[in-house]
């Protein structure tokens, strides 16, 4: 695994398709300047890339890139997702935190896509980095509404004694109630199969970004230390024509 204590990121999926060009960038590092994002609320909502030039021109926790243009999402535990349909090469970024995840963001996302000619096996998923289930707990009643979720289909991974992360750079969260913890990586994976997307076309990148990723990467660790946070922009674009 590539270090991530002071840079961002890639996909070797992503990288592989040879036609588009994507990073999961380090907290506090702008965006490229042509990109376009949204005013991201934790909803279900996807527009195209000219809804939001300039950026957080509308409410949007999604994107999708008909041009050449970056498409990109902030984020700070959540789950950025990067995805590229290698059929019309549309690109999408999504932004999606366990509200929005529930709320159907990544369905919306793909419905999208599908909508302008794409099909589930010509979609290929890069998850970045994101609170991992080493330190995202959470309480019983939360789990008790995920199981709930109607988009929820398959039993959702999370464990009740804490995982423990040895590639930790720095101390995992310390637990603050009698709950759960949760593996929000593996809900967006799962949620992405429930759409027939190829498991071998979907690709975690397994960055926690509390205990691994650089340093005010984490809004949670910020609640518990006060130590400051820093959003990360993933983006990714169609290169060339």
């Amino acid at each position: 695994m590539a270090d991530t204590t002071n840079s961002g990121c890639r996909s070797a999926l992503l990288d592989s398709l040879g036609w588009v060009d994507h990073a999961f960038q380090a907290a506090g590092e702008p965006p490229p300047p042509e990109a376009a994002y949204g005013h991201q609320r934790h909803s279900p909502t996807v527009v195209l890339d000219e809804e939001n030039v300039p950026p957080k021109s509308c409410e949007s926790d999604g994107l999708i890139g008909v041009t050449t243009r970056p498409v990109a999402v902030y984020t700070a535990d959540c789950l950025p997702v990067l995805i590229a349909d290698a059929r019309q090469h549309h690109v999408a970024a999504v932004h999606a935190g366990l509200k929005g995840a529930l709320a159907g963001v990544l369905f919306s996302a793909v419905a999208r896509l599908k909508a302008l000619g794409a099909s589930s096996d010509s979609l290929f998923v890069a998850i970045g980095p994101a609170i991992s289930p080493c330190c995202y707990e959470l309480g019983e009643n939360v789990l008790s509404d995920i199981k709930q979720n109607p988009r929820v289909r398959q039993p959702v991974a999370w464990t009740i004694e804490q995982p423990h992360n040895p590639l930790a750079v720095r101390p995992q969260a310390q637990a603050q109630q009698q709950g759960i913890w949760f593996d929000l990586p593996q809900l967006g994976r799962q949620m992405l199969l429930q759409m027939g997307i190829p498991a071998e076309q979907i690709e975690l990148l397994n960055i926690c970004t509390y205990c691994m990723a650089e340093t005010g990467a984490s809004y949670r660790r910020n609640t518990h230390f006060n130590s400051g946070y820093r959003s990360r922009y993933s983006w990714i674009q169609r290169v060339g024509a």
